[in-house]
């Protein structure tokens, strides 16, 4: 079944983490996901590190600096060597306005190329 244009002209994406190298624990700076009002589809693509692991997982906050804590059931499937692509899909009214990506248990030495979008509906305007 094809997406309606209406419905295909209102997603939005944003950037969680441009693609770049990512070899250590980190987390990426909060987006504002305000703008969205369904649901959000996150995708994580990391490329081929030669060695090593890192735990991805998403992370909410009620404002840009505050405390951030994790989505329930915002967690990605373990960075490994080999290149993957995977999304996780949060209902938006579970989600406060700002979300990140954190990165955390790096094992050996884990380096390869690693970004995430976000892409949900946006709010309907009159």
């Amino acid at each position: 079944m094809a997406m309606q244009p209406r419905a295909l002209e209102q997603l939005q994406a944003f950037n969680i983490r441009t693609p770049a190298t990512l070899s250590s624990n980190s987390n990426t700076t909060g987006v504002n996901l305000s703008a969205i009002d369904a649901d959000v589809v996150f995708v994580l693509n990391a490329g081929t590190s030669s060695t090593g692991t890192i735990n991805a997982k998403l992370q909410h906050s009620l404002t840009l600096d505050g405390t951030y804590d994790d989505v329930t059931g915002g967690a990605f499937a373990q960075l490994t060597a080999a290149a993957s692509t995977q999304k996780v899909t949060v209902d938006r009214s579970e989600l406060r306005p700002f979300l990140r990506v954190s990165f955390s248990g790096l094992a050996s030495s884990y380096s390869a190329a690693v970004s995430c979008v976000a892409v949900g509906g946006a709010r309907y305007t009159s």
